[in-house]
């Protein structure tokens, strides 16, 4: 027996995106007018993260039919991408889809916050991001989220005996390889500022970038 969306669990995860689809490859549109004044079209899908029944992509046998049917389950998905996820669970893990699920629902919040929303060549340049550093841009959104008066962070080797002075936010190259090269492409696009005074990286970030991630 599938454990399925409820129409309000279904209306929910559409509107939390905008009525968009959730791939960051994608960003499709999932509604829009029919012929009849009075109706609407819908390509969209309330897709499963794990799914709705034991032989369904992704199943957690540890979640009960409520979590399953919970929003906090679903995905808002364009057809396409829909049958994509679900046709290859390898390469479309419950991680992955996750982290659509957060940037998409981010994107859509800063659209509303800054009223224009991103241009195209902005929407680009953060699916750049997400696809080259995600580790370390959920890592950052995170700490946001637990720290909204954070601006500033240092870069460590864990080994390393570090006396700050209480608020920075710490990330290790221990945690992500090319930690470097990361934070010079996010200063390149005026996302992080260098803020260093001594031999430890510094930088801080950008009220933009923040709002990007969603604190």
């Amino acid at each position: 027996m599938r454990d399925d969306f409820s129409v309000a669990a279904k209306e929910l995860l559409a509107k939390r995106v905008g009525f968009r689809c959730s791939n960051p490859a994608c960003r499709q549109p999932t509604s829009g007018p029919q012929e009849d004044p009075a109706k609407a079209v819908n390509v969209g899908v309330a897709a499963h993260i794990t799914g709705a029944s034991p032989d369904g992509p992704r199943f957690e046998q540890s979640l009960s039919s409520e979590q399953r049917r919970s929003p906090e389950n679903g995905i808002w998905l364009c057809q396409i991408c829909a049958k994509l996820v679900d046709n290859d669970t390898e390469r479309y893990s419950v991680a992955v889809i996750r982290r659509w699920k957060t940037i998409s629902e981010t994107a859509a919040l800063r659209a509303l916050e800054v009223r224009a929303g991103m241009d195209d060549d902005e929407e680009l340049l953060f699916l750049r991001l997400e696809q080259l550093m995600p580790d370390l841009l959920d890592e950052m959104r995170k700490d946001l989220s637990d720290r909204p008066l954070s601006r500033e962070f240092v870069i460590l080797k864990r080994i390393w005996v570090y006396v700050g002075r209480g608020h920075e936010l710490r990330y290790y190259f221990d945690d992500h390889p090319e930690l470097e090269n990361k934070l010079r492409i996010l200063q390149n696009f005026g996302l992080i500022r260098d803020i260093a005074h001594n031999s430890t990286g510094r930088y801080i970030f950008t009220e933009a970038f923040v709002r990007y991630l969603g604190a």
